[in-house]
């Protein structure tokens, strides 16, 4: 999921646009799957796990400045 897109917005739109299209889409890994009538809960998920992702991310970014700051 976190190489699908780089942030939590583009995550959804994508999975939008998809299932919008008819495209049902599965996340192996983390269990999910979203046909455009997805539950509450699975957006819900979809949402936390692609927050988790965009925040990891952001840490990965991080350290990689400051690791060439010290450098």
């Amino acid at each position: 999921m976190d190489r699908l897109t780089r942030n939590l917005d583009d995550l959804r739109a994508l999975v939008n646009g998809l299932t919008d299209k008819g495209v049902r889409v599965e996340f192996i890994k983390e269990g999910l799957t979203f046909t455009g009538e997805d539950s509450a809960m699975s957006k819900l998920l979809l949402s936390v796990m692609g927050a988790f992702a965009e925040f990891e991310r952001a840490l990965i970014r991080e350290r990689q400045r400051e690791g060439i700051e010290a450098a």
